[in-house]
């Protein structure tokens, strides 16, 4: 019997196929969007939790026959309990099966997406002993003041079809104390748009540290280390402390697509698993349309205490006005033409 969430509509689901579990909140804008796109990869059905939506994203939802609505049992809240809400309905509805675990603007993409579904992608990944792929959260963007950022429809990645490249992002470990409680992934992705507007950490003068770190710390690395590796990250951690400390980088890691095992459960968010999985070494990317809702999203995230650290950094986003006015874009950005285009941000995954 569900305690943290209430079915609201849809039928029960059918075993096997690939499911998607999501939360909404006001996101009417991008919803169809995001069915769109995990349809066309194979999901077969959609778990999402719609955590009083004021706008028209319940009527959305529940005019789709492959989606099954919830939401919030009556005492619970987004900030103190959404990592019961996602553990509960895939403990229920997807023990043993493959699902994709992403933000409702977080677009999966992988090496060979449009030759592969995710049915035939997990098919390989169970032959070759895997059950879960790390996936690097890739900030989208226009080339407009932050402050202007639109959505009017269409497809989002030609409405922001831009990134920082792959060399402005690193791995690091997670800290031992989290990883301790947190296991996987060992590494933590940081980097991207937000991080080096809003954020930016001392990396990037070309001493001999900083070249010692864009060697080990490179995106295109393993995302699981051998036992050498293990213990050269830590250094780095340990001596890039005063550069990039893990209180002011935003985690770009998830784990976008596992086979959920009964008792495993999240980091708040998709970031961090429980226990110990047995990791791909492939990488997938979640295209992050962070500022499809303008400004207003912001705000709305701020106001739902959405994302860690009390949504400091949502505050530190809103309250930097030059930053805010100016385009994103510098000599680092590229245009996204498909999955190809991410370079070492993904690779290919188990044939």
């Amino acid at each position: 019997m569900l305690k943290y969430v209430e079915r609201v509509s849809g039928n029960a689901p059918q075993p096997g196929g690939i499911s998607c579990m999501a939360l909404t909140h006001n996101e009417a804008n991008i919803l169809q969007g995001f069915l769109d796109h995990y349809r066309a990869l194979g999901v077969h059905r959609f778990l999402i939790v719609d955590d009083n939506s004021t706008d028209e994203t319940r009527d959305i939802l529940s005019g789709q026959d492959d989606v099954i609505v919830f939401k919030p049992a009556e005492g619970t809240s987004y900030k103190e309990h959404k990592r019961f809400w996602r553990s509960e309905i895939l403990d229920d509805y997807c023990s043993d099966n493959w699902c994709v675990v992403p933000d409702m603007d977080e677009h999966l993409v992988y090496a060979g997406m449009g030759e592969r579904s995710l049915s035939e992608v997990a098919t390989s990944l169970d032959a070759d002993g895997y059950d879960a792929v790390h996936g690097t959260m890739i900030d989208m963007y226009q080339d407009a003041p932050l402050s202007e950022h639109s959505y009017n429809g269409g497809s989002l990645a030609k409405a922001f079809p831009l990134f920082d490249g792959p060399d402005h992002y690193f791995r690091l470990p997670t800290p031992s104390r989290f990883r301790k409680k947190y296991p996987a992934p060992f590494y933590m992705v940081i980097g991207g748009m937000r991080q080096r507007v809003f954020l930016p950490y001392k990396v990037g003068n070309g001493d001999l540290l900083d070249r010692v770190f864009r060697k080990h710390a490179d995106i295109g690395g393993p995302i699981w280390p051998s036992k050498s590796q293990e213990l050269t990250a830590r250094f780095l951690r340990a001596v890039m402390r005063g550069r990039v400390h893990s209180s002011k980088v935003f985690n770009m890691t998830k784990v976008p697509f596992l086979k959920w095992r009964r008792g495993l459960y999240f980091h708040g968010g998709a970031h961090n698993l429980s226990q110990k999985v047995n990791l791909s070494p492939s990488k997938m990317g979640l295209l992050h349309f962070n500022f499809a809702s303008g400004l207003s999203g912001v705000e709305r995230r701020l106001l739902r205490g959405q994302h860690a650290r009390g949504s400091r950094f949502y505050k530190t986003m809103r309250d930097q006005e030059a930053q805010l006015q100016a385009s994103p874009v510098f000599g680092g950005t590229l245009e996204y033409t498909g999955p190809e285009s991410l370079g070492r941000l993904v690779d290919a995954l188990p044939e």
